[in-house]
């Protein structure tokens, strides 16, 4: 392998999480076709493309690929997403951004050592943001 390559996830609505994606952790448009409920966001410096699309059952989600994949909550198919950020006080930088958009969070704390920064979603997918431990 040489990396990854995206992550997909099923939403509810997806202009909402694309607009909280990229409001809250500064992803751009990337691909999109709103018409089947697509939209594909990234992160030009971290390379990391995430793909959002309708969830099945919802308004455009009954296409053949999608009816045949059994779906489950978030909370039952996935645990988080973490992303990796340079240092504490990039992480603290990211505190102030989310705060100042409106995005809820309990502020920076440690888990497993490491200082994190923990939040989710429209849909609830937990998102964390994980600076190296300090030395």
């Amino acid at each position: 392998m040489t990396g990854l390559s995206h992550v997909q996830l099923f939403v509810s609505d997806v202009g909402k999480s694309a607009e909280w994606y990229t409001a809250a952790l500064g992803l751009e448009l990337y691909a999109s076709d709103l018409d089947i409920g697509y939209v594909a966001l990234r992160h030009r410096g971290a390379h990391v493309v995430i793909v959002l699309t309708t969830r099945p059952g919802s308004e455009h989600g009954d296409s053949d690929l999608r009816a045949t994949v059994k779906t489950t909550t978030a909370s039952e198919s996935l645990d988080h997403l973490a992303f990796a950020v340079t240092d504490g006080v990039a992480l603290r930088a990211w505190a102030d951004h989310l705060t100042k958009i409106g995005v809820d969070h309990p502020g920076v704390m440690i888990e497993n050592d490491n200082p994190s920064l923990q939040l989710r979603d429209p849909d609830g997918v937990a998102i964390e943001l994980v600076a190296p431990h300090p030395h």
